[in-house]
């Protein structure tokens, strides 16, 4: 690399992050073995992720962008392996996770079945230009991730990075109708804007996760008539014994609820 130099954006809001978590974050980033250019962008209006790293990519001036969530560290030789992955490979971007094809990669992240990956995310804004869709509640990470490896190319490294979940953080604040909402359209844009051909091929295998894993958080909260309403529609997509057998004992809890009233 003649300019191996890698811009790190780092969304930071205080009312999520502790500054202590976010010093910590920035020196794993200081300590790499090439040279980073830090960029905290402060959210306090609490805009979203997505739209502090989009400021983040309008103001860096670097070939390789990396992000970097304030709560989450680096580990040492993070992105001097992706280089030399990039390198080897000529992908666009580079996350942590064992080797596999494109169209492997972009189905299981479709399909939720990884998680977790945006702190391990470095791009090569030579090869794709994109920015992150700040009107998309949930998943935002994923569809940026998604069109970047369907335009240039994913590869992968492990053990990257560690994360660090909060209680408070944005993540933990999911209610059942947000992330349907954000999950139904995540898919329209996925069809959109990475793959049609895709988003129809696993259309049910999508829905039926989706509404089942509602349907399961709902009858945890004891709200067993929403949860049976999940169930059904899981089914509709994709008859399994396990979604069967959820929505009988959502079906008693309910039953046994009106009785008691």
């Amino acid at each position: 690399m003649t300019d191996p130099r890698v811009s790190v954006v780092v969304p930071y809001s205080p009312a999520h992050t502790p500054e202590a978590m976010l010093e910590e974050a920035l020196a794993s980033a200081e300590t790499q073995s090439v040279p980073t250019e830090p960029m905290v962008v402060t959210d306090e209006k609490e805009r979203g992720p997505a739209w502090a790293r989009n400021r983040g990519l309008e103001r860096v001036d670097t070939r390789f962008v990396a992000f970097l969530d304030a709560d989450d560290l680096w580990k040492p030789g993070k992105l001097e392996r992706q280089l030399d992955a990039i390198e080897e490979t000529g992908a666009a971007i580079c996350v942590e996770g064992r080797s596999r094809s494109t169209e492997a990669f972009v189905r299981d992240l479709f399909l939720g079945r990884i998680d977790s990956l945006t702190s391990s995310v470095l791009l090569d804004t030579s090869a794709v230009e994109l920015r992150f869709v700040e009107a998309l509640e949930r998943r935002e990470d994923h569809l940026f991730i998604l069109e970047a490896a369907a335009a240039g190319g994913v590869c992968f490294r492990e053990d990257l990075v560690t994360i660090r979940k909060q209680p408070d953080g944005l993540s933990a604040r999911n209610s059942p109708e947000l992330r349907v909402r954000a999950n139904e359209r995540f898919a329209e844009l996925f069809a959109e804007r990475v793959s049609p051909e895709l988003a129809d091929r696993y259309a049910d295998a999508f829905y039926h996760k989706l509404y089942h894993g509602v349907g399961r958080a709902a009858h945890r909260n004891g709200e067993y008539k929403q949860a049976i309403g999940y169930f059904r529609r899981a089914l509709a997509h994709d008859v399994t014994p396990r979604t069967v057998a959820a929505t009988c004992l959502s079906a008693v809890g309910y039953a046994v609820g009106t009785v008691r009233k």
